[in-house]
């Protein structure tokens, strides 16, 4: 009998564990959950002959820049020869051809055979990064195939997952044994596959643990060890505050107890999402320190089932802004010193001389200088004036603090709205003391490195896609980055390359809209309620982070449905219709423009959990019901971002005439209606108030 080759169930699960457990040696670990997990994502491809799993492959797709990921290729050796691993490709490039950029993987260098493989399915080297094994001399070589005729690898994103090891973690992985109890436990944070997407971290203390080991011999190899981990660059007096907060939940008055303290206070200002370690009465209070300061504590092995959270989704918890005491002030020349006491980068070399001539640089430019507080605390500073048709901006500094990246990620996305407002089409941030995770926060909101810093463009326009190149010659000219991008619709492009080349150019340049592309659009009703919770400022009579910010919106958000109809597509654009409610005044009509990034299904309790931090939700006011009180009943997560509201409502009776004038269906948006894209485009400009050159 043919082998078979299917998306495999959970009914396969014990044959692919089986096989995997034959090949360990060439794949690395990988829990148990891992592999439950990524069967439930249809992320594992099988070849099965008479009932039996004779070759798998195991992936993940990150849907922020639409790439395929390779983590395990394996056959059975009885089975080779067969053609089964071209077989297992072929399946993901027929399942993911019409929502993928490419495939991506990690292989060692010292592994020729599989090597040769990858050379003949024509994937392309990329890069080279080093290997986390013992063996120097030995590397990984990042391969890439390109579903179009031409690819745009050098757009995709590669920022890395951080994540910060605890002291134990470390001394662990010097003395890794494979006699030691965990090592397995410890030994999957050396898997290859982790390589390109996760980079770790050690704490201050970690030093000062070394010092205090009386062995001088184990102390000497300690410290040669961590030079491997970048050291977090915290303030430190910030630390101590923390420490003292963290007693609460971490009590105890030992060297050990302190320790930790400290280890989980530099986690939490660092502002990284994760903290990985095997102490067990650190981990007892993982829920507590994750509910309180937004730091997800793991083990080793769980690491895996968090890449694709991290990788598909901004690690930020608006759920902490909306109802939080927060408030926004502008600032004087004569607050300088206040300010430059908190903001100040002064362990990066910053003086203060250069930190008040900023200000004054601001405030001479007629500029804006925002102080935003939660509570009596100062948490970030926002600085920037108009110059010709750029916003610049010399100050986007955040307190350290937990949610440093969350106040970080909203100033930014409150300062492309101001460009939006202002009718500028770039924005300029020229502040030299940006941290890394900053600069990676800023890169995925589509900012470029610039000679003065990091340039984002903002174009609010509708533009023909014959005419691209020419409407968008100044980007290019600022931007160098974004002409392939361009040059890629002069090409005789697949359909599907044209969709994810315009989803990517208008993610890039939003509120851009590019006409005559068939990127999906949909029609998605929404209750009135969830819409001003979600994304309707005009609905709540308030301003993105604006004078009563008890409320804040997102660029990224999550809205749950039934699993049926299932009509959505992804990436696409979706149009939103507030339903009736008989209270809010903007209803029965369409209210917004997003953006649908990622389309989830999974039982509702998974689901809850994994997207809480959204906050918006309540499981048993609107998850439970919607579930029919079934926990393990699956729903659907529609992620969305780059929410537009509209300043014109488009009614009911607007909506019908225009179906009914472009021939589209009749309906009453009780489900999702697909739409054409010229249809999407009458629409939006009938919200946003644009005319188009031809009307």
């Amino acid at each position: 009998m043919a082998n078979e080759i299917t998306l495999a169930k959970i009914s396969h699960l014990e044959d692919i564990i089986k096989l995997w457990g034959g090949n360990r040696a060439t794949l690395g670990l990988m829990p148990r959950d891992a592999f439950i997990d990524s069967i439930k994502k249809n992320w594992v491809i099988i070849a099965r002959e008479d009932g039996f799993v004779t070759a798998y492959l195991l992936f993940r797709f990150t849907n922020r820049n639409q790439t395929l990921s390779i983590v395990h290729l394996c056959v059975d050796k009885d089975s080779r020869g067969k053609g089964l691993s071209s077989k297992l490709i072929d399946k993901l490039v027929e399942l993911y051809k019409s929502s993928a950029r490419g495939i991506k993987l990690s292989c060692r260098s010292d592994y020729l055979h599989a090597i040769e493989f990858w050379k003949r399915y024509n994937f392309q080297p990329k890069g080279r990064q080093p290997s986390r094994g013992s063996n120097q001399n030995v590397h990984l070589i990042i391969w890439w195939f390109s579903f179009g005729k031409n690819d745009l690898f050098s757009y995709i994103e590669t920022d890395k997952i951080k994540a910060v090891l605890d002291f134990n973690i470390i001394a662990k992985l010097r003395d890794l044994n494979i006699n030691d109890d965990c090592y397995e436990e410890v030994a999957h944070l050396q898997n290859d596959y982790l390589v390109s997407d996760v980079e770790y971290f050690q704490t201050s203390e970690t030093i000062s643990e070394i010092f205090r080991d009386q062995n001088q011999e184990r102390k000497n190899r300690s410290t040669a060890f961590i030079r491997n981990f970048p050291e977090l660059n915290i303030h430190k007096p910030s630390i101590n505050d923390l420490e003292i907060q963290l007693q609460g939940i971490i009590s105890g008055t030992s060297d050990n107890d302190r320790s930790d303290r400290r280890q989980i206070a530099e986690a939490i200002l660092s502002g990284f999402p994760y903290f990985i370690t095997l102490d067990e009465g650190i981990l007892k209070n993982k829920a507590h320190i994750k509910d309180k300061y937004q730091l997800k504590v793991l083990k080793p092995s769980s690491l895996f089932l968090e890449i694709d959270v991290s990788t598909n989704a901004i690690d930020y918890f608006p759920s902490k802004l909306s109802g939080s005491n927060f408030s926004i002030k502008k600032a004087t020349a004569d607050e300088s010193d206040i300010l430059s006491s908190f903001f100040l980068k002064h362990g990066d070399g910053e003086k203060k001389n250069d930190f008040s001539i900023c200000i004054s640089l601001i405030l001479k430019n007629t500029g804006t200088l925002l102080l935003i507080n939660e509570g009596n605390d100062q948490v970030g500073l926002v600085g920037h004036y108009d110059k010709d048709n750029m916003v610049m901006v010399p100050l986007l500094r955040t307190k350290q603090y937990n949610l440093r990246q969350t106040i970080f990620m909203q100033n930014t996305y409150d300062l492309i709205n101001h460009a939006i407002k202002r009718n500028k089409e770039f924005i300029i941030v020229t502040d030299k003391f940006l941290t890394p995770i900053e600069i990676s926060i800023l890169e995925s909101y589509g900012f470029y490195p610039h000679k003065k810093g990091y340039i984002k463009g903002v174009y609010n326009k509708i533009c023909p896609i014959q005419n691209l190149e020419s409407e968008l010659s100044d980007a290019v000219k600022h931007i160098p980055q974004l002409s392939l991008a361009l040059t890629k619709f002069k090409d005789e492009l697949s359909e599907t390359a044209i969709i994810l080349n315009t989803y990517f150019l208008e993610r890039q340049l939003w509120p851009l809209k590019v006409m005559d592309t068939e990127i999906p659009c949909f029609i998605i009703p929404i209750k009135p309620a969830y819409a001003r919770e979600l994304f309707d400022a005009k609905a709540a009579k308030q301003d993105l982070f604006g004078s009563q910010p008890q409320l804040i919106w997102n660029k990224e958000n999550v809205y749950y449905r039934n699993l049926k109809p299932n009509i959505e597509k992804f990436p696409a654009r979706i149009l939103w219709y507030a339903s009736q409610d008989g209270q809010s005044s903007r209803q029965m009509s369409l209210v917004c423009s997003s953006y649908l990034d990622e389309i989830i299904i999974g039982p509702a309790k998974d689901l809850f959990k994994k997207y809480d931090k959204f906050g918006v939700y309540s499981w048993d006011k609107h998850i439970k019901p919607l579930a029919q009180n079934d926990p393990y009943k699956d729903i659907k997560i529609l992620r969305f971002s780059n929410s537009e509201p509209f300043e014109n409502v488009v009614t009911y009776k607007k909506i019908k005439e225009i179906l009914k004038s472009r021939g589209e269906k009749d309906n009453n948006f009780q489900s999702p209606l697909r739409i054409t894209a010229s249809t999407y485009i009458e629409l939006y400009c009938i919200g946003k108030g644009i005319k188009l050159n031809n009307e």
